[in-house]
């Protein structure tokens, strides 16, 4: 199975097909998904997903300014980052 097409997803970000359907998979084995009420479930991942988008605030700034398409140069490092994570 290839990639899939890339797709940019509302608060989750860039993904290809193959990786969202992967997303939806690991939830599964999340043991933060079974935290009960679902209420502190949703509040311990918005905490993580903040905290992890952080340390990442300007990265997105500068590469919207050093890009004459920040879309094309989003997916593309996208693209490069996944394929050299699947070679690993």
């Amino acid at each position: 199975m290839g990639q899939g097409f890339y797709l940019v997803l509302p608060l989750l970000g860039p993904s290809t097909l193959r990786d969202a359907l992967g997303t939806a998979g690991d939830s599964f084995l999340d043991p933060v998904t079974y935290v009960d009420p679902s209420l502190l479930a949703a509040g311990i991942k918005t905490v993580d997903t903040v905290n992890r988008l952080s340390f990442k605030i300007g990265e997105y700034q500068s590469l919207k300014e050093a890009s004459f398409d920040p879309y094309d140069a989003m997916k593309n490092g996208y693209l490069q980052s996944r394929q050299s994570k699947v070679k690993e």
